[in-house]
């Protein structure tokens, strides 16, 4: 079992109730990701006793990830705390 620092992901496109969801997220540090993975992929590794978080520039708080339906779908959130900049729908887009 591993810890997983996402530090970026991908949205859908806007739903009819007017926002998006997490399809994937980049696992790295530094900002860089070195793998893409989907939400089935991270709701697989956390069956399995893997953890994933984020990290927030501005304080360095650490914010635990978790599994979230939304609108029926399957997507990923990140733990309430007083940090909004490790928040999953602020990090930066996992580009190409």
């Amino acid at each position: 079992m591993a810890d997983y620092q996402i530090v970026c992901v991908r949205k859908s496109a806007r739903t009819p109730a007017g926002h998006q969801h997490i399809v994937s997220v980049g696992i790295g540090s530094g900002g860089t990701y070195t793998s893409l993975l989907s939400v089935a992929d991270v709701y697989q590794m956390m069956r399995n006793g893997n953890r994933f978080y984020t990290v927030s520039p501005s304080t360095g708080a650490v914010a635990w990830v978790r599994a979230l339906t939304c609108c029926g779908l399957y997507t990923l959130t990140t733990s309430p705390d007083h940090v909004t900049d490790n928040n999953l729908d602020n990090l930066s887009y996992c580009g190409n």
